[in-house]
């Protein structure tokens, strides 16, 4: 728990707090417009059990929604018109929910009193905008520029990128962090590189001057360098238990495709772990289970229908079988609905074309047009087309997921000759199970460069979490639905 204040800012939890301390008021504010309009008594009975428990989800869902929509990044709440849209859309994903959730539940005092989520919504709305966008916001922003409130940060690398955090951090006092030094390996010990802050050890030395001057935050700013190196810097820092961030053009492709946290004009990708603890690990493996059993049952008319059609519109068996690599490099039993002709997985010319592909080592497609999904459309049947286009041939990786071999989210298994060609820096996005859906299948999908398909997963694995898997799989929705990027 301590780790935990150690690596996120004291106020992020101090809004969290407040959010649902508001959302609460904001509902009590609600049962008594209701009871006024029953009984014509502005306080009536004591809440019901149903009630207290409402009042409870309802914080909870509200921070969860929150964090959704971005709404405790500095860069967002310190804005005036984005922060009041986004609390107004998180308000309308709220209502909408609690509404399906009292109807679900089919819970008598909320469907008696069809006008509470409307005096709910109502309140809500009314004590958001008041408590963060005018009370909370002005005060923070006046913390900051009084320096009342600040973090010490340490840059690391004193290059062009980490000169430019610093000049920022200084126009910005918002972002409430104040320089202590630069950790460098090719400047001078002690030389000044902007303002009073200098170069004050070597990277070899960063757990050391973590400690040594207090630092509450390790920003890694290396630019020319190998993205091995940057993992090894980036694992180093992680160790401290401090909070760590990245800003580095080897991670450039992370803000151009997630909203992120930025410090005045710098985006920062934050870096919550070098990988996901074993209890981490225990709870994801629940959680996908669960909705994979839920799943492979909700959907067992669709995937009889889907059986059907592809049996009658090509020989060869329904599902299509492959040797994959798992986690850490271990090989399983690949499963999805066959949406090519049989003998389609020994193209010699695919091999050749996504073994190119890796050692190029391109980074970033600048077109939608220019995908990099490599398949031979020749070889595609006529139900392959829109299965493969609406990703319906994937669903079959939810018997993966139950067996074990596979989660919901993650990055997404590659094959074994695929893997003989990975460096061993690329190996490290399958330090975890493989997923039916990842990151940067909702944020790129095939227009995504495979250096930047590496970098997507890798940030995925640093920040690895529940909620983010539930971000993910929720995005996976319209991709799918929209085809966006399938071939």
């Amino acid at each position: 728990m301590i780790a935990v204040f150690k690596k996120y800012p004291p106020y992020k939890f101090v809004l969290a707090g407040l959010d649902w301390l508001t959302c609460n008021v904001a509902f009590v504010i609600a049962l008594q417009a209701r009871n006024l309009r029953i009984s014509g008594e502005l306080f009536g009975a004591a809440p019901l059990f149903e009630e207290l428990t409402y009042l409870l989800v309802c914080g909870g869902m509200t921070v969860f929604v929150f964090q959704y929509f971005h709404l405790y990044k500095t860069n967002v709440f310190i804005t005036l018109v984005y922060h009041a849209v986004q609390v107004a859309k998180a308000q309308v994903f709220i209502v909408i929910s609690l509404a399906l959730l009292s109807f679900f539940t089919k819970s008598l005092w909320a469907l008696e009193s069809r006008l509470l989520l409307v005096y709910y919504g109502v309140a809500a709305s009314f004590l958001f905008l008041t408590v963060r966008v005018l009370i909370f916001r002005k005060l923070f922003l006046w913390f900051s520029r009084q320096r009342i409130y600040q973090r010490k940060v340490l840059i690391v690398g004193s290059g062009m990128t980490g000169k430019n955090l610093a000049v920022n951090l200084f126009l910005h006092p918002h972002a409430g962090c104040h320089v202590v030094g630069f950790i460098d390996d090719e400047m001078q010990m002690g030389k000044r590189i902007f303002g009073n802050a200098k170069v004050i050890g070597r990277i070899e030395e960063l757990v050391d001057c973590i400690k040594i001057h207090e630092v509450n935050e390790a920003i890694i700013c290396l630019e020319n360098t190998s993205y091995a190196r940057l993992m090894e810097v980036m694992e180093l820092a992680v160790s401290s238990g401090v909070s760590v961030k990245i800003s580095s053009p080897l991670y450039d492709v992370i803000p151009s495709r997630i909203l992120i946290e930025q410090y005045g004009d710098v985006p920062v990708v934050s870096v919550s772990q070098a990988g996901p603890s074993p209890v981490k690990e225990r709870y994801k493996r629940i959680f996908d289970t669960v909705l994979a059993v839920i799943g492979i049952i909700l959907l067992l008319p669709l995937l009889t229908v889907i059986a059907v059609i592809i049996k009658l519109d090509s020989s060869g068996p329904v599902f299509f079988r492959q040797i994959r690599i798992g986690k850490n490099g271990v090989p399983f039993t690949f499963y999805k609905f066959r949406s090519m002709q049989l003998g389609s997985d020994q193209d010699q010319m695919r091999k050749d074309r996504v073994t190119a592909f890796i050692k190029t080592k391109r980074r970033s497609v600048p077109s939608i047009d220019q995908s990099t999904k490599i398949v031979n459309e020749s070889r595609v049947t006529r139900s392959g087309r829109w299965l493969r286009r609406l990703s319906l041939d994937e669903l079959p990786q939810l018997l993966n997921v139950v067996k074990g071999d596979m989660s919901l989210v993650g990055p997404r298994p590659c094959l074994p000759y695929e893997w003989e060609h990975y460096e061993d820096w690329h190996k490290r996005r399958l330090s975890v199970l493989p997923g039916c859906t990842g990151i940067w299948q909702v944020s790129g999908r095939s227009v995504v460069g495979f250096e930047d398909m590496v970098v997507l997963d890798l940030y995925y694995i640093q920040n690895a979490s529940v909620f983010l898997d539930v971000r993910l799989l929720l995005k996976t929705i319209p991709v799918m639905l929209l085809g966006i990027g399938a071939k």
